[in-house]
């Protein structure tokens, strides 16, 4: 059911991630009064001129002619700070027609086409195409229509139809284009004026600019999400079009793919602010959190959340260090955490130590805690989860850290050896996540990327021969080689997104390219060093004489025994030593201890016991364990005094405890105190067959053959009962056999003996297979 579970969990992140960048695009945005002025055809840039031709040639077909240029400041704030329009008139309809040559370059939807029709009394006809859903709030004295649809024929018809109908009560008035500039700047800059007043948008301190009311954007997702799907469809209805007929595919020229860029660039720059971060930061949190608490107790929850935070933080001091901005931590439920900013130009040896950051600094602490000879417990777990969680992530595994960082220093240089570095690491997740679902859907969208990681690498193994044998000279010119290049590859016609993500890894790239063999070389060094320093001391931390063992294979057994027995003394001496500095350390206890009990020193082991006892006098696990020793020395009162102890401390999930307990009861020969412990077990388990046998054999030793056997004092006798839960308990057949026996039966008695001795066989022909 988990299987299912994840995938639906996932798909419903993704729609949430999809309406957050939604909303943090609409809350960066902002507004200003837009402005229109007539500029001269001379100030336009030709490939502009050039691209304006198309649209001009379709146009004239519904009657428009070319009439002059509108430079102007758009209602939305943008990264290009000068923009141009194509003004055509329609002198039988006095309508005008604006064309817009989009930013971000869409081969088969570059060009934004308006048609506008001012009436005598002040009432605007707009008809736009694929934008009505990107409105908010009332347009005064403007009737605005979208049509959503792939042909301009259908646009220019539906603005014609609206205007016949109009003009029985409306007179559209015919303006020059200098009058027409000043009525849509009034109209557009009263559409602001009415959104600042109404309260969707509220002015910037210090600026003219305005924002989006976030009140207004939630109002607003539901129109633009289906105004989003709608406007794509457009898209892909042209690209449809565009396998038979190619004169719909434009040529972009390499200067609007540069501004595309860096609109883009604008746009992503600071999308996510301060206060958002921290706010994401606690929910990711609040989610981690739950997604934990399920399987780990609170203290392990705390434990785990500061160890990632650690690691995480290693991370984003190397970022700050080297001029990252927007740095942010984000928890991912059921995996880990995730700490992200952006620089653009970073090197490879930038990169290299902010990977290197988090997991060495943890690791080194971890292994530098377990070199210590006491601490609490909850110290010691922190200890081995600063350890394995670090040590994990320093193994050259994409896209852990250890994997990142071998991917940066061996393979940028050779990308399609990248690639299959990457599904290496696929698989080697998927084997680890075999039992871990959400690791394995990790794994999963990872390879979903890697398709796209081989065409980069493709592109990319072509574009670094090309960038060696010429490379530019300044960023501008790395633009424009990477879009021309692109071109040449036939890539140009790919939608912007996936064009501008390739030449974004193209850039990072190039910039990692430039570090030197000598450079690589010596950051791989360190990063062997630090792995294999790290296991090293991890084995330090589990084995401290794990450098004896070559020592101790070499010997025969008797210098073995030998050896072990002298190491046991060194020991005691010196847990002794530390106890005599100080009295109350309960690990020194517990290694004098162990040791006592190598050399079958169950007194010694049991005197050290009686002291952690007395320093933890409601630690369970100390008494258990001191119990058992006194089993051994066959002080069974001492024994049961321990358990009564532990029971009483808690009653509940404690049927070792009843069924130690009923063993040592066993031996003093109080069956009937045995079997009341029997009852415990079957109240908090009714299937505990073992209880039942155990009850059965308990009874026998009191010759209580008839109530082992009957269905009148009890619900069923032991053995049957245990029996009818399952037909396959052999030692419940040999119970029934020997009480049988007992009353007489002496053919059911050997026909259960068979029977128990048939399955007994079974089992151990299956645990020899």
């Amino acid at each position: 059911m988990q299987y299912l579970i994840y995938p639906i969990a996932i798909y419903v992140l993704l729609i949430v991630i999809r309406y957050l960048i939604l909303f943090l695009l609409l809350c960066k945005s902002q507004i200003q009064y837009p402005k229109y002025q007539i500029t001269k055809a001379e100030t336009v840039p030709i490939y502009l001129k050039d691209l304006f031709q198309t649209p001009i040639k379709e146009l004239e077909q519904f009657g428009f002619l070319p009439c002059s240029y509108l430079q102007y400041q758009p209602m939305g704030k943008a990264y290009q700070q000068t923009n141009w329009e194509l003004l055509l008139y329609n002198k039988a309809l006095k309508s005008y027609a604006t064309v817009v040559i989009r930013c971000l370059a869409e081969p088969v939807n570059l060009f934004d086409i308006e048609f506008y029709t001012f009436f005598k009394d002040r009432t605007l006809l707009l008809t736009v195409n694929g934008k009505q859903h990107g409105l908010i709030g009332e347009f005064p004295n403007t009737i605005v229509q979208d049509v959503y649809t792939s042909e301009v024929s259908v646009q220019w018809q539906t603005h014609q139809d609206h205007l016949k109908q109009l003009t029985t009560s409306k007179t559209p008035c015919g303006l020059s284009p200098e009058s027409f500039a000043q009525a849509l700047q009034t109209q557009m800059s009263g559409y602001v004026s009415n959104l600042a007043k109404t309260g969707k948008i509220s002015p910037i301190k210090g600026t003219e600019l305005f924002q989006i009311h976030w009140l207004t954007i939630l109002r607003s997702f539901n129109p633009m999400t289906q105004g989003n799907k709608k406007a794509a469809n457009i898209i892909k209805q042209r690209r449809q079009q565009a396998k038979t007929d190619s004169s719909i595919l434009q040529e972009i020229p390499i200067e609007l793919e540069v501004e595309g860029f860096k609109q883009m660039e604008y746009t992503q720059t600071g999308l996510v602010g301060k206060k958002f971060r921290t706010w994401l930061l606690f929910g990711s949190l609040g989610l981690f959190i739950a997604s934990y608490t399920s399987f780990l107790n609170p203290q392990s929850v705390v434990i785990f959340i500061a160890v990632l935070f650690f690691h995480e933080s290693g991370h984003l001091l190397a970022m700050k260090l080297f001029g990252y901005r927007d740095t942010s931590v984000l928890f991912i439920p059921f995996l880990g955490a995730l700490a992200t900013a952006r620089k653009d130009d970073a090197t490879l040896t930038q990169k290299f130590w902010i990977s290197l950051a988090g997991p060495l600094p943890g690791l080194i602490l971890g292994i530098g805690l377990a070199v210590l000879s006491a601490y609490p417990d909850w110290v010691r777990e922190t200890t081995w989860t600063l350890i394995f969680l670090n040590l994990f992530n320093l193994l050259p595994v994409y896209p852990l850290d250890g994997g990142q960082i071998a991917d940066l220093l061996l393979f940028s240089r050779f990308p399609y050896i990248g690639v299959l570095f990457k599904v290496f690491g696929v698989i080697i997740l998927g084997f680890i996540g075999k039992d871990r679902p959400m690791l394995l859907l990790f794994a999963m969208l990872i390879a979903m990327g890697i398709p796209n990681s081989f065409r980069s690498a493709k592109i990319n193994q072509k574009l670094q021969k090309q960038l060696r044998r010429n490379p530019p000279i300044a960023q501008e010119n790395l633009l424009d080689f990477i879009f021309k290049y692109l071109k040449q590859l036939g890539y140009g016609n790919l939608p912007f997104s996936k064009r501008y993500t390739l030449v974004k890894g193209f850039i990072q790239q190039h910039h990692e390219s430039h570090s030197k063999w000598k450079t690589r070389v010596f950051l791989l060094v360190i990063y062997c060093v630090s792995l294999l320093g790290g296991m090293l001391g991890t084995l330090q931390a589990m084995t401290p004489s794990w450098v004896n063992l070559l020592t101790y294979y070499s010997q025969n057994s008797q210098q073995r025994l030998e050896q072990i027995r002298k190491n046991r003394q060194q020991q005691i001496e010196m847990t002794t030593a530390t106890l005599r500095t100080n009295p109350n350390d309960v690990n020194a206890y517990i290694k004098r201890s162990r040791a006592r009990l190598g050399l079958h020193d169950y007194k010694g082991a049991v005197a050290d016991y009686d002291q952690i006892v007395r320093l933890k006098p409601h630690d369970i696990e100390s008494r258990m364990t001191r119990a058992n020793f006194r089993n051994r020395l066959k002080d069974y009162k001492g024994a049961i005094q321990d358990y009564n102890e532990i029971l009483r401390l808690n009653p509940k999930n404690v049927n070792v405890v009843y069924y130690q307990r009923a063993r040592v009861l066993n031996y003093l020969e109080d069956y009937q105190g045995a079997i009341a412990d029997y009852n415990e077990i079957i109240k908090l388990d009714a299937k505990d067959t073992y209880a039942y046998i155990s009850r059965g054999y308990t009874r026998q030793k009191l010759q209580d053959y008839k109530g082992a056997m009957s269905t009148t004092g009890y619900a069923y006798a032991d053995a049957n009962y245990v029996i009818q839960l399952n037909p396959q308990a052999a030692a419940a057949y040999i119970l029934r056999s020997q009480i049988r026996r007992h009353l007489g039966d002496n053919q059911g008695a050997i026909a259960d003996e068979q029977t128990g001795s048939t399955l007994f066989k079974s089992m151990d022909e299956e645990d020899h297979s």
